[in-house]
């Protein structure tokens, strides 16, 4: 009998991109943090913040929106189908993606990575809903980084493990990070400096992982 082919070799990752996805946006609003906050405009806003910080520390950086409707790929004002996210995700080959999330309970940041068990290596044909699998021992190292970072900078922190579409059917390291307010006040989740101060401790973790 012919020997087995050998599995194709994993696509390296391009260290030096960065792929945000900040959740919702358009028609689909997310969740209604306060009377005059909703999801959608949190998470683009932490996605601009986080964008401007690694741009200059020489990453590049693949949005899945830049705006608050999602043009493309489904027209008539629909939003990205997550499919469509990962899809962007997956074809940059990223060192990092970051589904970029908000709420109104809790405070500070929550983490998330992936709750599939991870397998050993990659897969010659990768299942869509759980090519995840083969990056979650990453995924969890880069959850630690993340954590430390943001406790040095005296952010409050949840991490844990979830099922989030479509982090699961991400080929790279990939985490959900949660945006929580700042304080008791809910719309302090809106407040200029603490947003900053996120994504300043996410930027360097990000350039020493």
């Amino acid at each position: 009998a012919s020997p087995a082919p050998p599995a194709p070799a994993p696509i390296p990752l391009n260290r030096k991109v960065i792929v945000l996805d900040p959740a919702h946006g358009g028609i689909d609003s997310g969740s209604q943090i306060s009377d005059t906050t909703v999801e959608k405009d949190v998470t683009l806003a932490l996605a601009f913040r986080l964008r401007a910080l690694l741009t200059a520390r020489g990453f590049s950086v693949v949005m899945t929106r830049d705006a608050d409707a999602a043009s493309e790929p489904n027209a008539s004002g629909s939003t990205l189908t997550l499919d469509d996210r990962a899809g962007i995700a997956n074809h940059a080959h990223a060192a990092a993606c970051l589904l970029l999330h908000a709420t109104g309970s809790g405070n500070g940041v929550h983490l998330y990575s992936s709750e599939l068990d991870a397998t050993d290596g990659q897969p010659a044909i990768v299942p869509w809903l759980t090519a995840q699998a083969a990056w979650v021992p990453q995924s969890r190292l880069l959850e630690k980084q993340l954590a430390a970072a943001l406790t040095r900078s005296g952010i409050a922190l949840v991490a844990s493990s979830a099922s989030v579409r479509p982090m699961d059917s991400l080929t790279c390291p990939a985490l959900v990070v949660e945006l929580a307010p700042a304080g008791d006040d809910v719309d302090s989740i809106n407040d200029t400096d603490y947003q900053q101060r996120v994504a300043l401790s996410i930027a360097g973790a990000l350039l020493f992982w």
